[in-house]
């Protein structure tokens, strides 16, 4: 290669480390340092900022027109209740919703710790499409789950050192981040279909 080449493939390194530096520190800052969360006057629930499985950032108006069904937990959960919750709900959507295109289940990891984006992405590839899964900075966290009433319960673990508890229930918003109610998220897929079905359901 020629001096000047070399230059060039130097000069492009630096400039795409730097670019990866940058996106970084923004996506750092902008879940150390985002917006104050606002309920828009939901009983329960609001806007959020979390960095997704792709470690960029998604928020509540990411999926504005969509219903967003809303459990927090971790990877490492306490009694391993969170995927098969997960699980339940998911199947319980592809009933009221097949196309896939009217739902969400948002999963906040409590524990970003250890979930960082390639643990979030293996965590919700592994339930299936309907999982968008995200997490933030332990400040943030503690703020968004107050909002969506979530407990952050921390637990001693002889293989994980500790697991983070799921919260009881999973929090139902419609397509304009309207609180619609919640879903036990113990129960079985039909009991959650039921259900779902009569929050979705257009009031008349």
């Amino acid at each position: 290669m020629t001096p000047k080449g070399k230059r060039i493939l130097l000069t492009t390194a630096a400039i795409l480390a730097a670019s990866g530096l940058g996106v970084y520190f923004t996506t750092s800052l902008a879940l150390h340092h985002g917006p104050t969360l606002n309920s828009y006057g939901n009983e329960v629930g609001g806007s959020f900022r979390l960095m997704d499985a792709t470690t960029g950032t998604m928020t509540d108006q990411t999926f504005h027109g969509r219903w967003m069904v809303v459990l927090f937990g971790a990877s490492h959960c306490t009694h391993d209740a969170c995927e098969p919750a997960l699980r339940a709900m998911s199947e319980a959507l592809d009933r009221v919703d097949p196309t896939r295109r009217n739902a969400v289940i948002i999963f906040v990891s409590l524990d970003p710790d250890r979930d960082d984006a390639e643990r979030l992405h293996q965590l919700a590839t592994a339930i299936g499409p309907r999982v968008v899964a995200g997490t933030a900075s332990p400040h943030a966290l503690v703020d968004l789950a107050k909002e969506y009433q979530a407990p952050i319960e921390k637990t001693d673990d002889p293989e994980w050192s500790y697991t983070m508890g799921m919260s009881p229930h999973f929090v139902v918003m419609d397509p304009n981040t309207r609180y619609k109610g919640v879903i036990d998220a113990s129960q079985t897929p039909e009991a959650m279909r039921m259900q779902l079905e009569k929050l979705m359901t257009p009031e008349k």
